[in-house]
């Protein structure tokens, strides 16, 4: 699942109900996973279509488990993830924020019958290591202004059309600010809303500046239950190796 603009406008999918669309996405892909006939009467989703020519088939191989990772953001959609899902995709995870995230994945998790430490828990984090805090500065000004596209297209169309990124943001604090920036995306404005992107939606969600500084958010991450850093990189190949190498040994100290 995504928002309604790209469901409707790139995979011709009708945006309706995401919390049991997801629901039963899950339930489809666990049926096929164990090696079971496919047959489905769900609300979004009835397998064989009725009155059609299809047929309940079962998967000529069984892949036993696949891992469902789901990048919810919203309360609904992570109580779900919390519920039946192997892991969460955390985008625009903050861990001095992380409950606003956390505490609807393990009330779902919770409801279950299953803990938090049940979830292989991700934050995609884009990794940049520089040595003075200017150059970091300069980097986490990069990654805030990448944010004004989210802010102002990723709506459902039109003014005030719903943006599950912004409704996340606004949980996080910034709802002032990024009511802002989406005001002066939709009025053409895009260089004024990227510079109106608060610094730390860049600085707190990405892994930027000296090795200490990395280090410390590494360590503030694991301290808030993250098991797993999905590391984003920039430069050839060269660069981004030598990035990851030190990011390890950061993270292994941590």
């Amino acid at each position: 699942m995504s928002g309604p603009r790209v469901m409707e406008g790139w995979h011709g999918v009708r945006f309706r109900k995401p919390v049991q669309t997801t629901r039963e996405t899950i339930g489809l892909i666990r049926t096929v996973s164990r090696g079971e006939r496919l047959e489905h009467a769900g609300e979004i989703y009835l397998l064989p279509l009725p009155d059609s020519r299809g047929a309940a088939l079962r998967p000529l191989v069984r892949p036993d488990h696949v891992p469902v990772y789901v990048a919810a953001m919203g309360p609904q959609n992570l109580r779900l993830t919390g519920e039946t899902a192997d892991g969460w995709l955390g985008n625009a995870f903050i861990p001095e924020a992380a409950e606003v995230f956390l505490g609807p994945l393990r009330e779902g998790a919770q409801q279950a019958g299953r803990t938090l430490d049940q979830l292989d828990l991700v934050a995609p984090v884009a990794v940049e290591f520089h040595d003075d805090q200017t150059s970091a500065d300069a980097a986490a000004r990069r990654h805030a202004d990448g944010y004004a596209f989210t802010i102002g297209a990723m709506g459902a169309g039109g003014s005030g059309g719903q943006n599950f990124y912004n409704d996340a943001f606004s949980r996080l604090g910034y709802g002032t600010e990024v009511n802002t920036v989406a005001k002066l995306w939709r009025a053409g404005k895009h260089d004024e809303a990227r510079r109106s992107v608060p610094l730390d939606l860049g600085r707190l969600t990405n892994l930027l500046g000296t090795s200490d500084t990395v280090a410390d958010r590494v360590s503030r991450y694991h301290a808030a239950g993250i098991t797993m850093m999905l590391a984003k990189l920039e430069g050839d190949h060269e660069q981004q190796l030598a990035t990851l190498q030190r990011l390890v040994a950061i993270a292994a100290a941590a």
